[in-house]
Parts: structure tokens; sequence; C-alpha cells
């Protein structure tokens, strides 16, 4: 028994890693090929590239997983059935459900490690990803956040164009500070960051307009300050900040505080959340569907239980993107966006895998 549980782990291992690189090379080369124009017009050097395409793998690879395992566990059973390895091993005593339970072991173990995998390198490489995008390409960050506007107590008025979050900086700030309803000051500046410090805000390339009754007065400086106006960087963020690329402690303080601002925003990050936390799960719930397949075709074995995989894995995809709509828009809640795709696609692999034994 042990024999035969290492040649089908090592098989479905084999073949799973193969088409794993071949899926994650393509998917880059995808992507290379969509670049190809900012490459060619940019200073990067050709080890700045290739470091930008090798940091995007992880992704790609976490991407390509589930479809991969679902290929090895499919060639590995309907190897076994068109090659009539099946039945010596049926007549060694050994039931299908044993044939198969080291398959669902695997599956498990993968999809443990994808968790993994996601949470500790992914989202680190996502991340240098974009910021690499930027620095080379000048793209706009997925993190960015543009057109903002915040007042505070203290009678302050901010507008910027964009807050950059990789820098902290804010780009083209109008602050306009008021009392009782009339403009004392109004600051225009080509940037400001914060002065961690001081704890307050540096404004460079200021004009300063000062109102004094019905006088203006007009001021240039290299810098500007005004220890009154200390905003915390965070409240630029726009809460359509990406959560794929948040560690999940801050996505957890993120939602928590969503929660209580904007219902309607909070139903689609956290659906978008929930789905990042459970989408290794689609390795298990692809490996699952090949494994309770029927492989009892007459001819052309491999060929038609690919299809017959392939195509209730377009359920699963299809069912996933549904719900992922539904929890959104508030029809469902976010963990039943998760959920439910799951367990359509399990059920109706199960009633084919009954069909088909009972034909």
């Amino acid at each position: 028994m042990r024999i035969l549980t290492r040649y089908t782990v090592f098989s479905i291992v084999k073949t799973a890693i193969a088409t794993l690189l071949m899926f994650a090379l393509i998917l880059a080369a995808v992507n290379l090929f969509a670049k190809m124009d900012q490459i060619m017009h940019s200073d990067a050097a050709p080890a700045e590239i290739a470091f930008y395409i090798l940091v995007s793998l992880p992704e790609y690879l976490l991407m390509a997983a589930s479809i991969s395992f679902l290929f090895a566990v499919t060639y590995f059973l309907s190897s076994l059935a068109a090659n009539n390895e099946m039945i010596p091993i049926l007549n060694a005593g050994v039931s299908p459900v044993r044939l198969r339970l080291p398959i669902i072991v695997l599956a498990a173990a993968v999809t443990l490690l994808g968790s993994l995998f996601q949470e500790n390198t992914v989202i680190s490489a996502a991340n240098l990803h974009d910021e690499l995008e930027t620095e080379l390409f000048g793209a706009s960050s997925t993190r960015d956040t543009r057109n903002i506007v915040l007042t505070d107590d203290d009678g302050f008025l901010i507008y910027t164009r964009r807050f950059r979050e990789s820098t902290g900086e804010i780009t083209d700030p109008v602050l306009v500070k008021s009392r009782n309803g009339e403009i004392e000051e109004r600051v225009e500046a080509d940037s400001a960051y914060y002065d961690e410090d001081k704890g307050w805000w540096v404004f460079s390339d200021a004009r300063i307009y000062t109102v004094c009754g019905d006088t203006v007065m007009t001021e240039e400086a290299e810098s500007y300050e005004n220890p009154l106006f200390n905003p915390e960087p965070r409240l630029f963020r726009s809460q359509n900040t990406s959560i794929d690329t948040m560690d999940r402690e801050s996505a957890k303080e993120y939602l928590a505080r969503l929660r209580d601002s904007d219902r309607a925003t909070w139903q689609e990050k956290a659906t978008d959340y929930y789905r990042r936390i459970f989408s290794p799960l689609a390795i298990f719930v692809l490996m699952f569907i090949s494994v309770s397949m029927n492989f009892r075709f007459k001819k052309n074995v491999l060929l038609f239980a690919i299809i017959q995989s392939l195509s209730i894995a377009v359920v699963y995809y299809v069912a996933d993107m549904v719900f992922s709509i539904m929890g959104h828009q508030g029809a469902v809640s976010p963990g039943m966006a998760v959920v439910m795709p799951i367990v359509i696609t399990i059920l109706l692999s199960l009633l084919i895998s009954a069909l088909g034994r009972k034909a």
C-alpha cells in the first residue's frame, strides 16, 4: 500500500509541477507582451525588467495551481483506466476509496500550502511588483488615491490631486483655513509630506494667500508648516484601497472601520477579503472534482475525462463570478458568496459521478 501511495502522490505532483510552471510562464509572457510598449519606451535596465517579471511569478503560480492539479489528478486516474492498471489494483483488494484517499490528503496539504504561500509570499510580491511598475514605467499604483477632500475640527479643508501610498506624499495640495465660515488663509503647494518627528505636514514650494478684511496678501515660500494641520497620512487613503494587497491584520482593521462608516463599501470589500482568504480552496475543490469523476469511458479516456473535469471547473468559476457580483451588490452575505460556489460544484460533481456509475 505504501508503494501505491508513493506512486500516486509522486505521479500527481510531478505532472502538476510541470503543468504549473508552464501555465505560470505563459501568464508571465502574456503580461510581458502587454507591457512591451511601456518597456520599449522606458529607461529600465534588462536586470530590472527581469526582476519585475520574477516578482510577478508567485501570483501566477497561485493562479495556475488549481487548474494544474486538476489536470494532474485527471491525467493520473484516466491513465490508470486507459492502460488497464486499475484492474490489477482492484484485484489486489484495493478499493476505489482507498486509491483516492491519498489524493484527498494531498489536496488538503496543497491547499494549506497554497494559503500559507499566498499570505507570506504572494501579497508581498504583488506589492513589490506594483511599486516596480510605478517606478519603472510611471504607472499609477493601485494603492494611490486621487482627488481627495478632507476637513477637520480646526477649520482646515484640504484638497489634493493625488496621495502616493509608496512615499506618503500628496501632490498639488490646496489648504484652506477658515474661521466662522470666513476664509483666513489659502495655501497652494507643489507637494507635501508628513514629518514624523514634528507630527504635522510640511508643504513644499508654497504660495500663501492671507486674507485681512478686504485685502489679500501673497507670499511665496520654499516650505510652509502649520502645527495645527496634523491629520495622519492614513486618512488620505481611499476606501477603494485594494484589500488583496493588505496584510491580514491591516485588512481586518480596515474592514472594522469601514463597517461602521460605509456599509455598502464594507459589503464589497468584505466579499473580496473572504474570496482572498478562501481562494486556495479552489485547489481542493478542483482536485475533489477530478477524484469523484467516472473514468469508465470505452475510448479516448484521457480526452473525455479532461473535458468532463474542465466542464465542471468552468461551472465552479462561473458560479464564483456570479456569487462574487451578488456579494458586491449585497444580494448575499460575503461568507455566502464564497461558500455557495464550492457547495454547488461539489454537489454537481458527486451527482455526475453517481449518474456515471449507474450508466
